[in-house]
C-alpha cells in the first residue's frame, strides 16, 4: 500500500508541476495591470491545481503514517528525477552534464536512503 501511495503522490505532484508550467506558456496565471488583478487561467492551470490538491491529500496521509526523515527525501528525489525527464520530453529542455551528475547523485542518495540497518 505504501508503494502505491508514494507513487500516487510523486505522479500527482509531477503532473501538477508539468501542467502548471505548460499552462503558464500563455503568460502568468495572475497579473496586475492598471491597478487590476487579472486572471489568466486555462485548462492546464486548472489541471495543475487539481493534481496539487490530490498530491496534498496523499502527502498529508504519508507524513502522518511514515517517518518524516524518510518519506520527504524519498518522494522529493523521485519527483526531481521525474521532472527532469518530463522537462526534456515535454519542454525540450537541455540535459547538461551538471544536471545529469546531479540526478545521478540523487539516485545514489536514494540507494543509501533505502539501505537497511
Amino acid at each position: 500500500m505504501s508503494k502505491i501511495l508514494i507513487s500516487l503522490y510523486v505522479l500527482a505532484t509531477s503532473f501538477a508541476l508539468v501542467a502548471l508550467k505548460y499552462g503558464s506558456k500563455a503568460g502568468a496565471p495572475l497579473s496586475f495591470v492598471n491597478h487590476k488583478l487579472l486572471f489568466n487561467i486555462n485548462l492546464y492551470t486548472i489541471l495543475g491545481i487539481g493534481f496539487y490538491g490530490i498530491s496534498f491529500l496523499v502527502y498529508m496521509y504519508l507524513i502522518s503514517k511514515y517517518d518524516l526523515g524518510y518519506i520527504i527525501p524519498l518522494t522529493a528525489a523521485f519527483i526531481y528525477v521525474l521532472i527532469f525527464v518530463a522537462s526534456y520530453f515535454v519542454f525540450h529542455e537541455v540535459f547538461t552534464t551538471t544536471k545529469i551528475v546531479g540526478i545521478g547523485l540523487i539516485i545514489v542518495g536514494l540507494v543509501f536512503l533505502n539501505f537497511k540497518k
